[in-house]
C-alpha cells in the first residue's frame, strides 16, 4: 500500500468513499470541498495497486489566528471492505509525518476525535513517542458543539 497527495482523477472515488462513509453528506457540497483539498495539497490518498483505499483530508493554518502553527486532520475515510487492516492508521501517520517540521518549530496538529480515530491515533502512537512528541485528548466547545478533539505537539 501507498500514501501519496491526491489528485483531480481521484474525484469519483473520494465521492464515493465520502458517501459509504457519511451517508448524510451532500454531495455537491462534498465536490466543492474536494476540489478545495486538491488545490491547497491537503489530502491523502491510500492506494494498493491503483485502487483507491480511503483518504485523509487536512488543513494547513500557517498564518491564520488564532490556529498560527497547526495542521488540522479533518475527513478520514476508509472504503468499507477494506476497514480494519490499518489503512487509517497509515494515513494518520503519513499526517503526522507530514506535520513534523512544523510540529518541531512548536506548531501543533490537531483532530477531532471521532469514534473510530481511537485506533488509528493508538496504533500512531510509535511514531509519536519515536518523535518526542505529546498526545493530549481534552473537550472544547466549538461552534456551539461540545467536541472531543485530541492534539500532538512537541
Amino acid at each position: 500500500m501507498k500514501v501519496r497527495f491526491g489528485n483531480k482523477e481521484d474525484k469519483k472515488e473520494f465521492l464515493r468513499t465520502q458517501k459509504e462513509a457519511f451517508p448524510n453528506l451532500d454531495v455537491k457540497q462534498q465536490t466543492k470541498y474536494f476540489d478545495e483539498k486538491i488545490k491547497n495539497k491537503e489530502i491523502f490518498i491510500a492506494e494498493e495497486n491503483k485502487e483507491y483505499l480511503g483518504h485523509h483530508c487536512f488543513g494547513k493554518h500557517l498564518l491564520n489566528p488564532p490556529f498560527v502553527g497547526g495542521v488540522f486532520g479533518e475527513e478520514l475515510a476508509v472504503r468499507k471492505k477494506f476497514r480494519g487492516v490499518g489503512i487509517g492508521t497509515k494515513l494518520v501517520d503519513e499526517l503526522i509525518k507530514y506535520s513534523l517540521p512544523l510540529l518541531k518549530e512548536g506548531g501543533y496538529l490537531l483532530a477531532y476525535k471521532a469514534k473510530d480515530i481511537d485506533d488509528e491515533i493508538n496504533n500512531a502512537q510509535e511514531l509519536i513517542e519515536k518523535n518526542k512528541l505529546k498526545l493530549e485528548t481534552f473537550t472544547k466547545e466549538l461552534n456551539g458543539v461540545e467536541r472531543k478533539l485530541v492534539t500532538i505537539q512537541p
